[in-house]
Parts: C-alpha cells; sequence; structure tokens
C-alpha cells in the first residue's frame, strides 16, 4: 500500500498512531533519565521507503541508527535514527550534562544510543500494538553509523525488505534546558500495514 493510496481517515489513524507512540517513548525516557523529558512530534510524514535517505538530509548524510525487525502479527522494520551531533546530544541529555559535552561516537556511547533506541521502538510498538489490539515485538537491535543511503540498503540487504510505505514520526524530545531531535521510521511490510489499517477500522 503506497503513501497515495491511504485515504485522509487512513493518514489521520496514522498520524494519531504515531502521536500515541511518541507519548509513551517520553514517559521510557523520563524513566531512564529520571526527571521529566517533554516531547513535541511536530510532524507525522507518510512517504515512499526510496525518499527516507532525502528525508533523513540526503543519501550522503551520515547518520546513527538503532534498527530493529518487527515480530509477531505484524512484519516489517522500525528505526530510530539521528543525525551525528543529535545522538551525541542524546548522549548527553541521558548522562544529565550540557549538550556538546560529548564529542566523539565511540563504543560506550553506541551502546548507550542502541538501548536507548530500542526502549523508545519498544514503546512505539507498544502503543501501536495496544492502539491496534496486535501484538508487536521488536527483534534484537542492532545499531549502524554510516550514510543514510547505505543504512537503509543494509537494512534492505539484510531482511528483504518488502516495506514501500515509511511513516516518519518527527520526533523532538526536550528538557527544560535541553532538545534533541531524532525520528522513529516505521517501515510495514505492505500487508501488515493493512492489517495494522484492519484493526483500526479505517480500511
Amino acid at each position: 500500500m503506497r503513501p497515495e493510496a491511504l485515504s485522509e481517515l487512513q493518514i489521520d489513524a496514522i498520524r494519531e498512531m504515531g502521536s500515541i507512540g511518541a507519548g509513551h517513548a517520553a514517559t521510557a525516557l523520563a524513566q531512564i533519565t529520571g526527571r521529566p523529558v517533554g516531547i513535541e512530534v511536530p510532524e507525522v510524514r507518510l512517504l515512499p521507503v526510496i525518499e527516507v535517505p532525502r528525508a533523513l538530509g540526503g543519501p550522503e548524510t551520515l547518520i546513527g541508527a538503532v534498527f530493529s525487525r518487527l515480530l509477531g502479527e505484524v512484519s516489517g522494520s522500525v528505526l530510530f535514527a539521528g543525525t551525528r551531533g543529535a545522538l551525541l546530544g542524546l548522549v548527553d541529555l541521558l548522562h544529565n550534562r550540557p549538550i556538546g559535552s560529548t564529542k566523539t561516537l565511540g563504543s560506550d556511547e553506541e551502546s548507550i544510543i542502541t538501548q536507548t533506541g530500542f526502549v523508545l521502538i519498544t514503546a512505539y510498538l507498544t502503543a501501536i500494538g495496544r492502539l491496534a489490539d496486535l501484538t508487536i515485538l521488536p527483534s534484537r537491535p542492532a545499531f549502524a553509523f554510516d550514510m543514510s543511503g547505505a543504512v537503509l540498503d543494509a537494512i534492505a540487504a539484510d531482511v528483504g525488505m518488502k516495506a514501500d510505505t515509511a511513516i516518519l514520526v518527527q520526533t523532538a524530545f526536550s528538557t527544560e534546558e535541553e532538545r534533541v531531535d531524532a525520528v522513529v521510521l516505521y517501515m510495514p511490510d505492505p500487508d501488515s500495514l493493512e492489517v495494522v489499517l484492519g484493526r483500526l477500522g479505517v480500511v
């Protein structure tokens, strides 16, 4: 099911799904940091998967991404991604120190980002599952740092990605002092997107 084939009612349902998922993710992040974390969802957008690299700043933009396959009653993949600067900021936010303190993405930083990204992915999927009354679980996460086009190519080669539509949830996490921008990309296989929309009663 391609984006242009979706009705306005279906697109509204998907936007609502993204907003509710973001709320769950904010709660999870607040539990990790031990302090309130605000969240804004300035944009929930549907786009063809081939246009995802451009939405992330261009195919040659360096990004870090936490990737999981979808398990359970639907199939596909989900990605938590941010630019290098955003991910360094996320590490600072998690350590409760000023943005800009972390300068490099070493193994410790990759581990923190992977764990945090996985928690956020799980929060999103839990929200979608509850809303649609479906069991949706993430596989063990993997981290990649590369150009956005290369990251998407690697995922497609690894799992034989069938999705033609991506749901991009632009997400901004903030405390009173800091703000970190990232995205969650939900890429269900075509049949699975129809299953989710069917459970939401908008097929």
